[in-house]
């Protein structure tokens, strides 16, 4: 098998000659080779899987890039060398009718892991018996590596994302509402001018709006499969636990792998390929979770994408989307509850007694203006809100209420909780897309951000 496909895929082992040795900053474009030898430049048919031995030492790598047109959904791995140990990585291709470039850092490349030798490429169709695929570039790079958190900024927030933890949305800062944290009592608060409101000493004034207290925190993707065969399910707080991929990480604080990572002063996109919550980081889920990070203007906008590999059976479920943590002296809840959406009809309801589920059961709100968010303890306290343009339930609820206590409320483990809640099918080979917004300032404040968006959606 392998003489019948290296004509398909010599170009593995000769491109390497004209691979980049990049030092380049990680927010650098990365352009993948063309195969310029390939005259005859035809699609090849794959049906069942081809392996290609490559013999190859070449120059240190932590990245790769592949140019290829295909019609269906593919399985691949390159298996290369890191310290004498052969190392094969999986990764998956998605179907497009016009040349597509996949990026990808190799196992580990966060924790400064490079590899030298290229030794094996394999390529199989997942989701139909046989594909039609032409290879057109391979790359490998030396990509310099950024910390764990990376952010941009703009006058009115600081964000930040953490690359261990998925690239989940980690941190986000408001730079224009003088928010401070106070400890009255032993207890945390967080407000607008919050020494002056509580005439007390401010012990934290750059308080970070999100709950990073382990990998199921923070604002991000998480998804709800299947519990039937061919899945095993796991387990999780005593409990039989579906297919749960996690943008985080797993239940044990391990961290998603990140796939890529682009940066620009005004945008934060991540790749990741996520762990599956109830099971160990060996149990890493044939999917990918995209996330582009904006600030616009008064709101933070976040496009999520989703694409499952698994082949798993269908399954409806109700999904998150996002999962939202923010930090708990945050606890008041509040949300529209008219019939009259962002008009002057001021009909907001505020629940400051929430617990968390499922002691407290599952509360479900439900409001046609689309947001909700929590805010301090008075009327105009600052606040932070959720906004998604496309669905108006939410489920609630606060962990450790009044409990906080850490001069950083975002590392702390009581947290106030909103998810998007929706019903749809979990499904592979069918990518799911979805847009959220967050917001902050005083209730009105952030009921005026999230009309503005809403006149444009």
């Amino acid at each position: 098998m392998i003489n019948r496909v290296v004509s398909i895929f010599m170009c593995f082992a000769i491109i390497l000659s004209f691979a980049g040795c990049l030092g380049n900053k990680y927010d650098t474009d990365f352009t993948i080779s063309r195969m310029t030898y390939f005259a005859d430049n035809k699609e090849k048919e794959l049906v069942a899987k081809e392996v290609v031995a490559i013999d190859d030492a070449s120059t240190k790598f932590n990245y790769f890039g592949i140019k290829y047109i295909s019609d269906s959904y593919l399985k691949c791995s390159l298996t290369y060398v890191v310290k004498n140990e052969n190392i094969r990585e999986e990764f998956f291709l998605e179907p497009t009718e016009s040349e597509k470039d996949f990026y990808s850092f190799i196992d580990n490349a966060l924790e400064k892991t490079t590899a030298t030798n290229l030794v094996e490429f394999t390529c199989e169709p997942l989701n139909s018996r046989k594909a039609k695929v032409k290879f057109i570039g391979f790359s490998l790079f030396l990509r310099e590596v950024p910390k764990q958190e990376v952010f941009i900024e703009t006058k009115n927030y600081k964000l930040g994302v953490d690359l261990l933890w998925g690239g989940a949305l980690s941190y986000l800062e408001d730079l224009n509402s003088n928010v401070e944290a106070v400890k009255v009592d032993g207890k945390i608060k967080v407000d607008s001018n919050a020494s002056e409101r509580y005439d007390t000493r401010a012990v934290n004034k750059n308080v970070n709006l999100i709950n990073r207290n382990d990998t199921g925190r923070l604002v991000q993707q998480s998804y709800y499969g299947t519990l039937e065969a061919p899945y095993e399910p796991g387990t999780y707080m005593d409990n039989t636990w579906n297919y749960n991929p996690v943008q985080g990480g797993n239940q044990y604080n391990d961290h998603s792998k990140i796939v890529d990572i682009r940066l620009s002063e005004e945008e934060i996109y991540i790749k990741c390929r996520p762990l599956d919550w109830a099971k160990s980081k060996e149990y890493i889920t044939p999917s990918y979770m995209e996330s582009w990070y904006t600030i616009e203007n008064n709101n933070v906008h976040v496009k999520c994408r989703f694409t499952d590999f698994s082949g798993y059976p269908a399954t409806p479920r109700t999904q998150e989307l996002p999962a939202f943590y923010c930090i708990e002296p945050l606890n008041t809840f509040v949300y529209y509850d008219g019939a009259e959406p962002f008009s002057k009809d001021n009909k907001l309801v505020t629940n400051n007694k929430l617990g968390f589920w499922p002691d407290e059961g599952y509360p479900n709100f439900t409001s046609i203006e689309q947001w909700s968010g929590y805010r301090g303890e008075f009327s105009d306290s600052f606040g932070i809100g959720l906004y998604m343009p496309t669905h108006d339930t939410f489920l609630t609820g606060v962990f450790g209420r009044g409990e906080t206590t850490e001069k950083d409320p975002s590392k702390a483990g009581p947290t106030s909780y909103i998810a998007v809640v929706k019903d749809y099918v979990f499904e592979s080979f069918k990518p799911k897309e979805y847009d959220y917004y967050i917001s902050t300032g005083t209730t009105d404040e952030i009921r005026s951000n999230f009309k503005e968006i809403s006149d444009l959606v």
